[in-house]
């Protein structure tokens, strides 16, 4: 368009720019409250109106960045999803193209101006989309740091209970256990009844290791944590798979152990013990749901300053459902089981200055552990 053509169709836009801003108004009339908003509509739709004759008398770059906010607080007054704002304001420009289609001009310059509007509205919906995207990306990250407190929130006051509710059962329960040694010596019985004596222990003996599980979902130190001794994590594992190896024969489970040379971690071997246990049983739970081919894989390798321990087992992966909640306490996939395995797991992972993860493909499920590596002590 030549600049005689150009300033033609812009003024015969002007002499008509009342009627147009009282058709392109109606789009939104249905949802308009008051004549107020109906005026305050308008002017908006002038001052856009003006941008777009600006557009095509210069042909410059236009600032539209403040479209997408002014977009963010009309939908906010009127309560519109931005598709519903867009399909919208697209009417309006189908109202903008139908007048500039009735220009007494020749097909050329209204087929270029129509090209402009287009482009011009392009700009505007694409300042709306990335408004609207940044005010959800908002809006999510809010609800993310909602919900990481409300987790944090929650896990303190499970560990302030947890640390209460096992105080509350051990001390009453060691003095059972003493006043019932008490008595065994005591009583003359014949060796059979004394027998009841021995099942009373070790049902004592499970209840105490309940008890101390819950312990160590607390965040608080107990009497072990001031204990830490050299580790090796290679006989932890020669241990573990020798004491679940019955089992693993009696159910046809095919284990692989693959150690590299003896690494050491800071810990407590009791702790690292139960962690390797609570693992390797579940495994072997996963793995009896398997009717053939059952495998566990486990490996030891050292990385820079850590040590890696893997688990893994070609038994039903977890389900989906719980594999993100899997290692907070009360969640597991056993019917009488209490769901603090993993929880127990990951508490105690982390008063080691480790951490312990998930993942499944390609059939296999696999639990990775990772401690640090005990330095060695130069002269």
């Amino acid at each position: 368009m030549d600049k005689l053509a150009i300033r033609h169709m812009v003024e015969l836009l002007r002499d008509k720019k009342e009627h147009i801003l009282k058709d392109t108004v109606y789009p939104f009339k249905d949802i308009l409250r008051s004549k107020e908003d109906l005026e305050a509509l308008k002017l908006r739709i002038s001052f856009l109106f003006d941008l777009f004759l600006l557009k095509i008398s210069s042909d410059t770059c236009l600032n539209t960045a403040d479209f997408g906010a002014r977009v963010q607080e009309f939908m906010s007054r009127y309560d519109m999803e931005v598709e519903d704002f867009l399909a919208r304001f697209d009417e309006i420009r189908v109202v903008m193209e139908s007048h500039i289609s009735s220009m007494p001009v020749d097909e050329t310059n209204k087929t270029l101006t129509i090209a402009k509007l287009y482009r011009f509205f392009l700009d505007l919906q694409k300042e709306a989309y990335l408004e609207t995207a940044k005010q959800k990306n908002k809006e999510l990250l809010h609800k993310d740091d909602q919900l990481s407190q409300l987790k944090n929130d929650r896990m303190e006051i499970l560990s302030k209970l947890s640390s209460s509710f096992a105080h509350e059962i051990r001390n009453p329960l060691t003095s059972i256990k003493g006043f019932i040694k008490l008595i065994e010596q005591r009583m003359e019985t014949p060796v059979e009844e004394k027998n009841y004596f021995s099942y009373i222990y070790n049902e004592m003996e499970e209840l105490e290791q309940q008890v101390n599980q819950i312990l160590f979902l607390s965040h608080e130190k107990n009497h072990q944590d001031i204990y830490f001794t050299s580790v090796s994590l290679n006989q932890l594992l020669y241990d573990a798979v020798d004491y679940f190896q019955p089992l693993f024969y009696q159910n046809k489970i095919n284990v692989e152990l693959n150690l590299c040379e003896n690494v050491t971690t800071l810990g407590i071997e009791e702790q690292i013990k139960l962690v390797l246990y609570k693992l390797m049983q579940n495994a072997h739970d996963a793995l009896i749901m398997k009717e053939k081919n059952r495998c566990l894989k486990i490996w030891l390798t050292e990385k820079d300053a850590d040590a890696l321990i893997t688990f893994s087992n070609n038994g039903p992966p977890v389900p989906a459902l719980i594999r993100q909640s899997m290692f907070e306490p009360f969640v597991g996939t056993k019917e009488l089981g209490k769901g603090l395995g993993l929880a127990v797991s990951k508490q105690l992972m982390k008063k080691h200055e480790g951490d312990i993860n998930y993942t499944s493909k390609e059939g296999w499920t696999v639990f990775k552990l990772r401690f640090p590596v005990e330095k060695e002590v130069t002269q």
